[in-house]
């Protein structure tokens, strides 16, 4: 008989209490999804598209692109903007000129660009912004200097003064 009471006396006891849930767990992933957030953030606004023939290099930089033109380079293809410029297996029959130190179908479409961007600020001055002479430069670590000599040169003369390396930045 004692036995039953004490069972009974526990239903009794259990019905008094409140329910009260324990968030310590919800918490925890909260904190691991902000952590996870905050670490994939990319405040530079940049988003690259990078065709597969391009292996990017490794750099312990932590400086950001700025938004400019995306001139990428493999082997054996130039795009600009994604779009492809030259492409060496469909040569033209001139590619360089000034003593072969400009790519002139590059240079063409960063002319171009150029003239896109200044009228495009002349027409909605507001929106548009201004023509900051930026190349983002997207290179395959396996072009040789000489190449990239050129690249730069073509650049310059075209009207894009600053450049900017796209690398990968090293995991921490």
């Amino acid at each position: 008989m004692s036995r039953k009471r004490s069972i009974r006396n526990r239903k009794n006891v259990r019905k008094d209490k409140s329910f009260e849930i324990d968030i310590t767990s919800l918490l925890d992933i909260l904190v691991i999804l902000l952590v996870f957030l905050l670490k994939s953030y990319n405040s530079s606004g940049v988003t690259l598209e990078i065709p597969k023939e391009i292996k990017i290099p490794d750099s312990d930089s932590q400086s950001l692109n700025q938004a400019g033109v995306m001139i990428q380079v493999s082997k054996g293809k130039i795009w600009v903007d994604s779009e492809t410029i030259l492409d060496i297996e469909n040569e033209p029959k001139k590619i360089y000129d000034q003593g072969n130190r400009r790519i002139v179908p590059l240079y063409d479409s960063l002319v171009k660009k150029v003239e896109q961007i200044k009228n495009l600020h002349q027409q909605e001055p507001d929106v548009a912004k201004k023509f900051s002479g930026v190349a983002n430069l997207i290179i395959d670590k396996t072009i040789k200097y000489s190449y990239v000599k050129k690249i730069m040169y073509t650049c310059a003369a075209a009207g894009f003064k600053q450049y900017k390396f796209v690398v990968l930045a090293k995991e921490q």
